[in-house]
């Protein structure tokens, strides 16, 4: 994203989150499913063509699939595939889409601390590189943003675990960015799995405390996803799909 680092710094800290926090809306509980699974969103009860409907804008102000004016700057929409509904991107635009946790009465990632999700790329942005700024661009990423960090020129931004597919980046590769309070985690590399539907498993407590060398709050604030091409000006092409909560499996 070729944005100014102040620009920058403005863009993340809208990613929080007070909205968020005090939306009635966003607090009623998430499905769970028998074996315990919190279900953030399969997509499965959105309407095709739209944006998913239980989605926030960046900073969690209104629903875009609620306001045709917010909606129209947005690259995401609901496609079906065999049967089964998912959240496509299609563009260059660089737009968060924010799905609030903060105040949902059974979330508690000490019980589910496994965030579990389906990715799908069938075009990466050439070039894509998140350690440059002006080659800052993704096909796939999902935030998990938790409370506020400090830093020196602004009050506070929240910390958040961003897990990414990197167009050049090695699977594995650790960033630590914006004064230490995001860090970028490759979990997928270049175009070997492009086309293929993959699923992803991470424990985000372990990776927090990892990360940020202390305890993570038993509720994050939201879950943020964002695809872009605008840096490099490549389109990109690719899916997301059940997202969840999971409790850890017992080595037994």
């Amino acid at each position: 994203m070729r944005i100014t680092i102040s620009l920058l710094f403005l863009s993340f800290i809208s990613l929080n989150i007070a909205a968020a926090q005090s939306n009635k809306k966003a607090s009623k509980p998430l499905r769970v499913k028998p074996d315990g699974t919190v279900i953030i969103d399969t997509f499965e009860k959105d309407s095709l063509g739209k944006l998913p409907g239980e989605w926030y804008n960046q900073n969690a102000s209104v629903k875009p699939s609620d306001d045709p004016r917010e909606a129209s700057l947005f690259r995401y929409y609901i496609t079906e595939e065999m049967g089964n509904k998912y959240l496509k991107y299609y563009g260059t635009d660089a737009r968060h889409l924010n799905f609030p946790l903060r105040n949902r009465p059974n979330v508690n990632i000490y019980e589910t601390p496994i965030l579990s999700w389906q990715w799908r790329v069938k075009d990466l942005p050439e070039g894509g590189n998140e350690n440059d700024e002006d080659y800052n661009d993704t096909a796939v990423s999902i935030y998990v943003a938790f409370d506020m960090g400090r830093v020196a020129l602004f009050k506070e931004v929240p910390k958040t675990i961003r897990y990414t597919w990197s167009s050049t980046l090695e699977e594995g590769t650790e960033l630590s960015k914006f004064f230490g309070n995001q860090k970028v985690v490759v979990v997928e590399s270049g175009p070997e799995k492009m086309g293929e539907w993959v699923t992803f498993e991470r424990n985000i407590v372990e990776d927090y405390k990892r990360l940020f060398g202390d305890m993570p709050p038993k509720k994050p604030l939201a879950i943020l996803i964002l695809s872009d091409g605008d840096s490099t000006a490549d389109r990109v092409i690719a899916g997301y799909d059940n997202i969840m909560l999971k409790e850890e499996k017992s080595d037994e």
